[in-house]
């Protein structure tokens, strides 16, 4: 008989599992050989709870250059940080690989599936949890950072704990601007950078209680690690942590390496975490997390002190500058000055065509709702003009003008602006004449900025000639006097 297509397939898959304990499976299916690696740096992290925190945790580190994350969910249910992933896993080409492990706190059972289902994918991988962040100070990319390093196959980087930051409870938001305080230098537990291909699969299998994410060297004898500042890293683990502490007290190793590249561990967010990290789980790999609950009071508050020593703020620096460019975006962007405009004591204009007051008219133009029409209108005249009287002495350093989009752009094209300490004596500021249309709503105002500051109490805009003065907003910027 034949073998069917089943067969084969089924045949294929008998291959493939039978060399479970040994081989990885891409190189199984590839008939012994090695695929080349399709990323360069990658992270593979297993995740219980951590659903408020994933989003933030994957933007960081795709900013410093990893080009993939492979997370392991260890959820009772997958369904809330799976969609807090859809973004990340919806791309044309996403960036994280989700997986759904069900037994919980099996970690190192997550870390071999990674080995044999993905490992063949990436030249590197950093095995990290959710509470921990790769600092990378003065670089803040991956593959910078490792051109110094390529020559190692590991490269070790020493933990350095946050503190809670005197929250009682956790705060929402951002974990690295919430958390500034830090232990005064490194300490001696690891995360590691690792070539995949040097990581003792088989070996793993046998003894898959080694904790590869600190120390892959433990499983491969062979491996040239260093950490970050080229210390041979080969019997570091020997005698733990006696002979760790024994090199970082020396040679100012603590400070050397936490001014230069270290895994921040944001692990104790409040004074409440020291049970909810009990609460979270003691099965597994997760047992070790009951040494949290067994913590007396002042043994607790000892650790918050060791953990806020010291202010840090490379972090929530480096991470407020990446969303700061979000304001790259913005059609009107904040100025750096406060608005005048609503402390104004009187504004006028030379005449209206509306059915109100002219006070009234031209109160209109810094009600602060833009629509792209035109919100004052004076009758066709000699020099109309518009004035706002802020009641006091200010420096005024930004002017910006919304053009009506409705019709007759270019009635505004030419102005002159001018300033007055009292309402009587006016002094020129500047004056445009060169007959350029500007926009409003559109996202285009037209933008005056002195950072030195003009100094007057009333500022007043004219057009030339026989003309209307219309607008949709004027917005003026600047200090009260009285506060420079």
């Amino acid at each position: 008989m034949e073998p069917s297509i089943f067969d084969a397939v089924n045949e294929e898959k008998k291959r493939v599992l039978s060399n479970f304990a040994t081989t990885p499976r891409a190189i199984v299916e590839n008939d012994g050989e090695r695929p080349a690696p399709v990323h360069t740096y990658a992270i593979a992290a297993c995740a219980r709870w951590e659903t408020p925190y994933i989003v933030e945790w994957v933007n960081y580190h795709r900013s410093i250059g990893f080009d993939h994350i492979y997370i392991y969910s260890n959820d009772d249910d997958p369904t809330e940080i799976y969609e807090a992933l859809l973004p990340f896993l919806k791309e044309k080409e996403p960036y994280v690989t989700f997986v759904h492990y069900g037994f919980i706190g099996l970690q190192y059972q997550m870390y071999f599936h990674f080995l044999w289902r993905y490992s063949t994918e990436t030249e590197y991988v950093m095995f990290l949890d959710v509470d921990e962040f790769l600092c990378l100070k003065g670089v803040d990319h991956i593959g910078r950072f490792m051109r110094d390093f390529r020559a190692w196959d590991a490269v070790y980087f020493n933990w350095c704990c946050f503190g809670n930051n005197g929250h009682r409870t956790r705060p929402g938001g951002s974990v690295l601007r919430n958390y500034t305080r830090r232990e005064i230098g490194a300490s001696p537990l690891t995360k590691v950078l690792v070539k995949t291909e040097k990581i003792g699969y088989a070996d793993f299998y046998v003894r898959n209680d080694i904790p590869i994410n600190h120390d892959p060297f433990s499983l491969n004898k062979s491996i040239k690690a260093c950490n970050v500042i080229y210390d041979d890293m080969t019997d570091y683990y020997t005698n733990f942590a006696e002979s760790a502490w024994a090199l970082l007290n020396t040679d100012d190793r603590r400070t050397r390496l936490a001014d230069k590249a270290f895994i921040a561990h944001y692990n104790i967010k409040s004074e409440e975490d020291f049970d909810l990290r009990v609460k979270r789980s003691l099965s597994g790999c997760f047992a070790s997390q009951s040494i949290w609950g067994d913590l007396s009071s002042d043994e607790r508050q000892n650790f918050i002190r060791l953990t806020n020593e010291v202010e840090d703020t490379y972090l929530a620096d480096y991470w407020s500058r990446i969303l700061a460019q979000g304001w790259r975006a913005a059609l009107f962007p904040p100025s750096r000055w406060s608005n005048l405009c609503r402390i104004a004591l009187r504004v006028t204009q030379s005449s209206t065509i509306h059915d109100r007051t002219t006070d009234e008219d031209a109160r209109a133009l810094i009600n602060g709702a833009i629509c792209g029409k035109a919100q004052n209108h004076t009758a066709l005249e000699d020099n109309p003009w518009w004035m706002i009287d802020f009641g006091q002495t200010c420096f005024v350093h930004e002017m910006r003008l919304f053009n009506r989009l409705d019709d007759a752009l270019d009635r505004m094209a030419n102005f002159r602006l001018e300033a007055s300490p009292d309402g009587e004596k006016w002094f020129a500021i500047m004056i445009k004449n060169d007959s350029l249309v500007f926009g409003g709503a559109d996202g285009s105002p037209y933008v005056w900025l002195n950072v030195t500051g003009i100094r007057a109490r009333c500022v007043r805009l004219t057009i030339p000639g026989r003309s209307c003065l219309h607008f949709d907003q004027i917005e003026f910027y600047g200090r009260i006097a009285s506060d420079a």
